[in-house]
């Protein structure tokens, strides 16, 4: 049985966990009520938890009294994107949208879903929208049926995955938006240990087989510059 220092603990850390886990690219402020309410806690342990958060820089308050991601989550997001390799991917992604005039995105796996670690907008007015940090499910998209070919799920030892493990990339036409296309390739490292997957995507009407060609080339072209242990 746990002492009960341990238990009070491990609740405190959960509430402030709970959260944090409230914010999103949708929703960025929350009032203390809207916290209370959502999470059921009564107003004095939203209040102690939050002067905690602020104090080490996790929230901070407006002057309206909303509560909005503080400075601190930056800095995890830089020590992060060093973990990820984000430093080069970000410019081989920039790369690829500059190169192709198309929308250009890194996703990696999270638990059941997948997650855009860095996205490089199409200048064309006409794109691909989805924001950086979005999370997105698995089975459906480009870089969703890499990431389920190669990564900790990855599926089939015969049969459809193991087909897209065979060509090396994915070619998505009208599967997650109607009017788009997505062409996704695996970035593998030294060891062939998986790392995410690179996406080029845009308007269907501005592919054709030789457009797939061309962006197949940019995207293996631009892979062999990544160098991963």
């Amino acid at each position: 049985m746990k002492p009960r220092s341990i238990d009070k603990n491990y609740n405190a850390i959960e509430k402030c966990l709970q959260i944090l886990s409230m914010y999103s690219l949708d929703k960025t402020q929350f009032s203390i009520k809207e916290i209370c309410t959502q999470l059921n806690f009564n107003v004095s342990t939203a209040y102690r938890i939050l002067c905690t958060l602020e104090e080490y820089g996790y929230v901070s308050r407006l002057k309206n009294k909303d509560y909005v991601i503080g400075t601190q989550a930056l800095y995890l997001s830089a020590i992060y994107t060093q973990s990820n390799h984000l430093e080069q991917i970000r410019p081989i992604v920039d790369r690829i949208r500059d190169i192709s005039g198309e929308t250009s995105s890194f996703f990696v796996e999270e638990d059941d879903n997948r997650i855009c670690l860095y996205r490089a907008h199409s200048r064309d007015e006409i794109r691909h929208n989805i924001e950086q940090g979005s999370r997105l499910e698995l089975n459906r998209g480009a870089s969703g049926r890499i990431i389920l070919a190669y990564g900790k799920r990855q599926k089939d030892k015969k049969g459809f995955y193991k087909d897209i493990r065979d060509q090396g990339y994915y070619l998505s036409i009208n599967e997650h938006n109607a009017s788009l296309f997505a062409l996704a390739v695996p970035v593998l490292s030294n060891s062939d240990k998986f790392v995410g997957a690179i996406v080029v995507s845009g308007p269907i009407s501005r592919f054709d087989d030789q457009q797939k060609i061309s962006l197949l080339k940019l995207l293996n072209d631009q892979l062999d510059n990544i160098v991963m242990p």
